[in-house]
């Protein structure tokens, strides 16, 4: 299914009873951008591996993209994408005419996904993925599949053109049972705001873009790891436990990983927005 971006700025009402101030106060400056969303009616078997990464490929560039079983998202961030499926019925796939942007025909067994352009799978696979176009494709690619805990190669840049950065990853070896939603979402958190509840519970994996964020664990395990420097596309560390009680700064470049029954408060204690990328792994009732 192919979706386009939806922003949602949510603004509190006015006038409400003590008891409502402050999700309200809260709310008022928290922007959320649901960015994609992929559901599988057959779950996940755990334990499995949830990643985010950024890759670069220069113009003519081709690659096998084998796709595990699990779901994935491709988001397009500048330039136009080929994508190749193994599903033999693409009628589900390319009716997200919902795109600002609509994609352009099918050639053959690609899919084009212009800039701004969400890609999703939740029972079919990419096979290929090439740029057919003049100049560089930048695109989010995001999995969640059933594999054993393993490292994962951080970054490479291939002879022929393609730069691979690992983003954030984490290994959850308890996973949501029956029908689950993997859904992908930007927040902005305005100054003194706290991360929406339902972000800051459950399977969850959170890479900070921009700046700065404070974690106050609650409850269940919570990991969390720096960036290498405070830049937003520096690579973080490894994943490190913060007990319940304690509490932990992660800056540009680091990464938040919430297990199944896990709760933390998330802040920007700030004078900026902070920016955050959120992969959340959900049932679906």
């Amino acid at each position: 299914m192919l979706i386009c971006r939806r922003r949602l700025l949510v603004t509190p009402l006015l006038l409400l009873a003590d008891s409502f101030g402050r999700d309200d106060a809260l709310a008022s400056s928290i922007e959320r951008e649901l960015v994609a969303r992929v559901e599988r009616e057959e779950g996940l078997v755990p334990p499995i591996t949830m990643g985010i990464a950024r890759v670069v490929l220069r113009p003519g560039v081709s690659a096998l993209a084998t796709t595990p079983d699990g779901a994935r998202m491709i988001v397009v961030e500048s330039g136009v994408l080929a994508v190749a499926v193994t599903a033999q019925d693409l009628e589900s796939f390319t009716a997200a005419h919902l795109a600002i942007s609509a994609p352009r025909p099918v050639e053959g067994d690609e899919l084009f996904v212009p800039a701004g352009t969400t890609v999703t799978f939740g029972s079919i696979g990419v096979s290929r993925v090439r740029n057919p176009g003049g100049r560089s494709v930048v695109a989010l690619d995001i999995a969640v599949f059933h594999e054993e805990p393993r490292p994962l190669t951080r970054a490479f840049t291939t002879d022929d053109g393609i730069s691979f950065q690992l983003l954030a990853s984490a290994s959850a070896e308890v996973a949501p049972q029956g029908r689950v939603a993997l859904i992908l979402e930007r927040v902005r958190l305005g100054a003194q705001t706290e991360l929406p509840l339902d972000l800051s519970h459950g399977l969850t994996l959170a890479y900070v873009e921009a700046g700065t964020i404070k974690l106050r664990p609650a409850a269940g395990d919570v990991f969390a790891a720096r960036a290498a420097a405070s830049a937003p596309y520096s690579m973080p560390g490894s994943l490190q436990p913060i007990s319940a009680g304690d509490e932990r700064g992660i800056t540009a470049g680091g990464t938040v990983f919430l297990s199944v029954g896990a709760e933390c408060a998330v802040t920007n204690d700030a004078a900026r927005s902070a920016d955050i990328l959120t992969l959340a792994l959900r049932e679906v009732v």
